[in-house]
């Protein structure tokens, strides 16, 4: 089902306003910034889904992951991740999963770790989100073999 989803793109600078407009609409406290590359996947001159790879000096980290709510449960989500491989392992990748995602990121190239093997520029990140409240699980992105090439 996934082949009838066009390819992420990377969003250029024009397109910044419209990925925010998406953010605000389906996921407000995606918070997307200029300064980190933002992929889509969009139809029809419609973004379905987003998600952005916050920069950070040694790492990047896979952050507001949403797919536009009627488009849910079709499998976008993996096809994204999917055809995101090589961004994800230009530089160590990692996410924090909801618990109830953890799953679906395992079945796309990340590992669940203890949060003690992060580096240190997320540990403080992770321990902040799970003081609020947040059931998160940290996880890092091992490329396949056959995805490298």
């Amino acid at each position: 089902m996934s082949s009838l989803f066009p390819l992420p793109v990377r969003v250029p600078s024009l397109w910044f306003p419209l990925v925010k407009k998406f953010y605000q609409a389906h996921y407000p406290s995606g918070k997307p910034n200029k300064a980190d590359p933002i992929w889509v996947i969009k139809q029809q001159g419609r973004i379905l889904s987003a998600v952005r790879l916050k920069q950070l000096d040694r790492c990047q980290l896979l952050t507001a992951m949403v797919t536009e709510p009627g488009h849910r449960g079709l499998g976008i989500g993996h096809h994204f991740l999917r055809h995101l491989h090589k961004p994800l392992a230009e530089r160590p990748c990692y996410c924090f999963a909801l618990s109830h995602l953890e799953r679906f990121y395992q079945d796309n190239g990340f590992h669940t770790i203890d949060s003690s093997q992060l580096p240190n520029e997320l540990l403080g990140r992770l321990t902040s989100y799970v003081a609020q409240g947040r059931a998160l699980i940290p996880m890092h992105y091992i490329a396949k073999r056959s995805e490298e090439s």
